[in-house]
């Protein structure tokens, strides 16, 4: 019965996994750039959602809880834009390299930036700063196995998100022209989209998702720190490769792949050998498969 909680709770916190991997992706199918600022926006999302959290009293109100939610994703659009601004707009016709150089740049920006506030603000911590809220002791049996309370309304909130994703990406104006500069920017261009509108609109929605996701991981461990961003970056990168690099919907259910792995692992061996082992299965899946689980014929762009 401990494998299967396990199980379980892997695949509801997974969904969190998802929701990182989805806007990373998002932002590498249109602009073919990898945006290394992505796991240090969902830091700073988390820091914003556990302020008012802490300010508010969230150990004690699912309001307040929602306030930190909105909070978290507002941030997050926030700073994505700013990253688009700063580390991407400039560097249009630069070397593939260069995005990658300055958004990494950003990320340490923010890391030393959130390093400083957990000094100087009261509530908050160098090390890890609490998030609370009144998940954090909520726990439901579901037949045999526990499952934490915190696991299910973020699986929840995380497949509503996905819904309208998928809703906005398949049936709106906007979503429309995200898949035809994906396709290729230059015809999408010459069709009258506006590019910059597109690449700013991804930017933010994908940060704002990132954020979602700061928040609900915040809750899920009722902590958050300056430097928690490297760990989901990294385990980001292992999803939308395994996945297949802009595999949308790849990125969706590797998600919920990884997290069941890194649950069970972290249940029956230790929490030190996760990344190892999730690298070990992203070595062993390149050689049989190097375009990725989920990838579709490749085209390409100009």
């Amino acid at each position: 019965m401990l494998i299967l909680e396990y199980l379980v709770n892997g695949l509801l916190f997974g969904a969190t996994y998802s929701l990182v991997a989805i806007g990373f992706t998002l932002i590498f199918g249109v602009l073919n750039r990898l945006n290394i600022a992505h796991g240090a926006t969902i830091m700073a999302s988390a820091f914003a959602g556990a302020y008012v959290s802490l300010r508010l009293g969230g150990a004690n109100s699912y309001a307040v809880l929602g306030l930190s939610f909105a909070a978290s994703v507002l941030s997050g659009a926030i700073i994505g834009v700013l990253v688009w601004f700063v580390a991407f707009a400039p560097l249009r016709n630069a070397s593939p390299l260069a995005p990658f150089v300055t958004s990494a740049a950003v990320t340490l920006i923010l890391e030393e930036t959130f390093l400083l506030i957990s000094r100087k603000v009261p509530e908050f911590s160098p090390e890890f700063s609490p998030f609370p809220s009144k998940l954090e002791d909520l726990v439901i049996l579901v037949g045999p196995v526990l499952v934490r309370g915190a696991y299910v309304v973020i699986f929840i909130v995380a497949v509503i998100l996905m819904i309208v994703l998928h809703w906005w990406i398949s049936r709106s104006n906007m979503g429309r022209a995200i898949r035809a500069v994906e396709e290729n920017p230059t015809v999408a261009w010459l069709l009258g989209i506006n590019v910059r509108r597109v690449e700013i609109t991804v930017f933010a929605v994908a940060s704002a998702i990132a954020g979602a996701a700061g928040c609900l991981i915040g809750v899920s461990m009722g902590t958050v720190g300056p430097f928690m961003g490297a760990h989901l970056l990294l385990t980001g990168f292992v999803i939308i490769v395994l996945a297949g690099l802009g595999s949308l919907y790849g990125a969706m259910v590797c998600g919920l792949i990884v997290g069941v792995i890194e649950m069970t692992i972290v249940g029956l061996v230790s929490a030190s050998v996760k990344e190892a082992v999730l690298f070990i299965i992203l070595f062993a899946v390149l050689v049989v498969r190097p375009q990725g689980l989920f990838s579709g014929p490749q085209v390409r762009r100009d």
